[in-house]
């Protein structure tokens, strides 16, 4: 027993280390793919097995039916293969082109980099409640991570809107940095020894969030400081903060035959609000003949010089997130050999986009600047990313062969609907192109009390083409329109010591 509480006590501070930061992994719209080696190499068809420590994420009812204490933890490495061809231009009311300063017709690849995403947790068989099996793990359910560089006047060939504009870009345009880490606290009970067990984890959400964006605003001056190509000035924002929620996930697990597995799981994340700061980067268009013909005291004449406005605000928004409820059965076809089949429903209808509320903005620089002051309303607009997403359906298929005692294969495959399959809104921050499928395989090694794992998985996504919407006529563009593709490797590597 006292060996057993130092290992939950390293654990715990464990738990803590490995997901203070860790950028994210990719399903439908913003959910994590899933973890551990032996649901993920079975395609995540795990719900009815749930013999590890990860049914704190599959299943909680399966930590019942676990005779052995389970220290685990695993490492998904991703990388996002994804590529972009902007198609982005302009048309004036009688239906002919113009440039925006996005690079068109070139294509274009997300910040290549392999995306780390380290979870853990540990579950101990304690003499309460009639052997009841606790366990504390963290995880993340929702992340995602992508990052693009695609406004560039000088690589467009947009000379005529500011000279000097490419040297104050940022290179971050585009980003979402999204993650959303459970801490939870699991417990599972047999209700009828060796058939029936319920499970529920109560969860403490932790939400990080980075948004970067690039909007095309309508210039808020008439005349010569509005004329094409300085009818859109950009802003680049950069929003960062974090906010605390809770959830709760649930399951049930029953074993009808000695052979055959039912389960049945719900999710329930509540929404988490996040607080934290902005950075707003306006780029004015330059134009030294307009703005020579212009009052040197006037707006008209600050809009047409090519300055760089800076500001800093406090920024609040909130992440709805959706619930999801699944089935999952498994069957012991042989001693050796498992097959499994999940099927997940998800609400993603909950989520309706990202509404950035500014306030408290720093102006000092600014505070004897007029030409501000008359336009605050401009400058200080808040952000509103709208989102029309669907629900949206995932069937899981996969099996696992006991080769050796030492040794088991794995191999899956599923079938992922996109969330954001019918939505006019699309935008480089979350590429999911369409209904994808992916293929895993892998092994799992027993040494000893060691279950060593190694699983890789290949997503394949449709090719997309969206067009230029305006959603909901604030002359905020809410579509990139461009050609998408995608695809994304993953690997995963795990151990699980029983004790």
């Amino acid at each position: 027993m006292e060996i057993t509480m130092g290992i939950a006590r390293f654990t715990v501070i464990g738990l803590l280390f490995l997901t203070i930061c860790s950028p994210g992994l990719l399903a439908s719209g913003f959910e994590n793919t899933g973890l551990g080696t032996t649901a993920r190499g079975m395609g995540g068809a795990f719900r009815a097995i749930a013999n590890d420590w990860t049914a704190a994420y599959y299943n909680p009812a399966g930590y019942a039916f676990s005779l052995d204490n389970q220290l685990g933890a695993d490492l998904g490495l991703l990388h996002n293969r994804h590529e972009l061809t902007p198609d982005y231009w302009f048309r004036d009311d009688v239906g002919n082109e113009y440039m925006s300063g996005i690079v068109n017709d070139v294509t274009l690849f997300n910040h290549h980099e392999i995306l780390s995403n380290p979870t853990a947790g540990f579950m101990v068989r304690l003499p309460l409640w009639g052997e009841t099996v606790f366990g504390l793990s963290a995880y993340q359910p929702f992340d995602y991570a992508i990052s693009w560089k695609a406004y560039d006047p000088d690589a467009a060939g947009f000379y005529s809107y500011n000279d000097n504009a490419s040297a104050a870009l940022p290179d971050d345009q585009y980003r979402t940095d999204l993650d959303v880490v459970a801490f939870q606290l699991t417990a599972g009970r047999e209700f009828v020894p060796g058939k029936l067990a319920l499970g529920v984890g109560l969860q403490l959400l932790r939400g990080d969030l980075i948004f970067n964006d690039l909007i095309l605003r309508k210039n808020p001056l008439t005349g010569t400081a509005a004329d094409r190509p300085r009818d859109r000035i950009p802003e680049f924002t950069n929003n960062d903060g974090m906010g605390w929620g809770f959830g709760l996930n649930g399951g049930m697990l029953w074993k009808p035959t000695e052979r055959l597995n039912v389960a049945v799981t719900a999710r329930l994340p509540f929404d988490i609000s996040i607080d934290g700061t902005t950075e707003l980067r306006f780029v004015l268009p330059e134009n030294e003949q307009a703005k020579d013909e212009a009052n040197p005291n006037s707006v008209d004449h600050f809009f047409l010089s090519g300055a760089v406005v800076s500001l800093e605000a406090d920024m609040k928004t909130k992440l709805k997130l959706p619930p999801s409820l699944a089935i999952g059965f498994a069957y012991e076809v042989t001693e050796k050999l498992t097959v499994a089949m999940d099927v997940e429903y998800t609400l993603w209808s909950r989520y309706d986009g990202l509404d950035f509320t500014y306030s408290n903005f720093s102006i000092e620089e600014y505070s004897n600047n007029v030409y501000i002051d008359s336009t605050m309303d401009f400058f200080s607009a808040d952000l509103i990313r709208p989102a029309d997403w669907n629900n949206a359906g995932k069937i899981m298929v996969g099996a696992s062969y006991d080769f050796r005692e030492y040794l088991t294969f794995l191999g899956g495959v599923s079938a992922d609907q996109s969330a954001i399959r019918d939505a006019v809104e699309f935008s480089p921050q979350f590429v999911d192109t369409g209904d994808k499928y992916c293929f895993s395989g892998g092994f799992v090694a027993h040494v000893d009390r060691w279950d060593l794992g190694l699983v890789t998985s290949y997503t394949n996504y449709p090719d997309h083409e969206p067009g230029l919407n305006d959603v909901n006529n604030d002359d905020i563009f809410d579509s990139f329109p461009g050609e998408y593709k995608a695809a994304v490797y993953e690997t995963i590597l795990s151990f699980n010591y029983r004790f």
